[in-house]
């Protein structure tokens, strides 16, 4: 487990961004872990497909933090094209070890060794989760009203 918790996971712990809440979101998602019990609620304001405000609360362990954090600064300006594709390579990294992310991703690959604990897995999956899930409810339009 020890590789798990390295200095740069738990550097990151530290480092979540938008820990703010937003008053009046497009959209809001509760996602939480199965199998650890982990946490992370967003809300999230969409524009034209594009997320253009950001807010979580983040109730996990080490390791479903330091995902929120890499996944939360990228947040601002993410499309949902984007994000589909990154949560792709991601759940192969996951499952395989094997990681290649755009540069600006390029922390996700910390989370490498979560492949060998099943257990950790749901929980550095849930920012994934829950952006797709706001992408979903924000709704074709994106959040653009009429």
């Amino acid at each position: 487990m020890t590789e798990l918790y390295n200095t740069d996971i738990l550097r990151l712990t530290t480092q979540i961004p938008h820990l703010t809440r937003l008053e009046a979101p497009d959209a809001t998602v509760v996602k939480t872990s199965r199998v650890c019990g982990s946490r992370l609620s967003a809300d999230a304001c969409v524009q034209n497909g594009v997320i253009t405000a950001f807010g979580q609360e983040v109730k996990a362990c080490a390791l479903g933090q330091a995902a929120a954090a890499i996944v939360g600064e990228q947040a601002l300006g993410l499309g949902e094209a984007e994000l589909r594709s990154v949560a792709e390579q991601f759940r192969h990294m996951i499952k395989t070890g094997e990681a290649t992310f755009p540069e600006k991703w390029q922390k996700l690959s910390l989370l490498a060794p979560v492949k060998d604990h099943p257990g950790r897995q749901g929980s550095v999956m849930l920012p994934f989760e829950v952006l797709e899930q706001i992408f979903l409810d924000a709704g074709p339009s994106g959040g653009l009203s009429a």
